[in-house]
């Protein structure tokens, strides 16, 4: 189950970051950005994507690199969307927050449905990932003695 969290909080993030994430507005223009635009939606699509693939390997039993370490890339990585969506939801993604600070505050930026929706998807990959357990060393006989 906390692999599979995994693997769609990584298609919602995925799908989240092509979708708009920001809206610019001055007095007599308003323009709306997708994440993939402003570039923090880039950097979310191949985190993302990483996670999936991190996601895809635990449910197919087949973990990367040994026990532990796809755990610990797995929550890395979704922290890393969580804070980078989280920021650019409270701020703005650098880009356009830039133009806020350059047009002393005539310029707005409002968070888009993209952005919320990659929030909360990589909120369920991180608990997806918290959930994930190291794999155990198979048990029972067919040893020799």
């Amino acid at each position: 189950v906390a692999a599979l969290a995994v693997i769609v909080g990584a298609v919602g993030c995925v799908i989240g970051s092509v979708l708009p994430w920001s809206e610019m507005s001055s007095a007599n223009e308003t323009r709306t950005f997708n994440g993939i635009v402003v570039g923090d939606g880039r950097l979310v699509l191949v985190l993302a994507v990483l996670l999936g693939v991190v996601g895809a390997a635990r449910l197919a039993r087949r973990p990367i690199g040994g026990r532990t370490a796809d755990i610990l890339v797995a929550r890395l990585v979704a922290i890393m969307i969580v804070v980078i969506a989280g920021l650019d939801r409270a701020y703005g993604p650098p880009t356009l927050a830039s133009f806020r600070a350059i047009s002393a505050d005539v310029i707005s930026i409002h968070p888009q449905n993209g952005i919320m929706f990659t929030l909360g998807s990589g909120i369920l990959a991180l608990i997806g990932a918290v959930l994930l357990q190291p794999r155990t060393a198979p048990s029972g006989g067919g040893g020799r003695r």
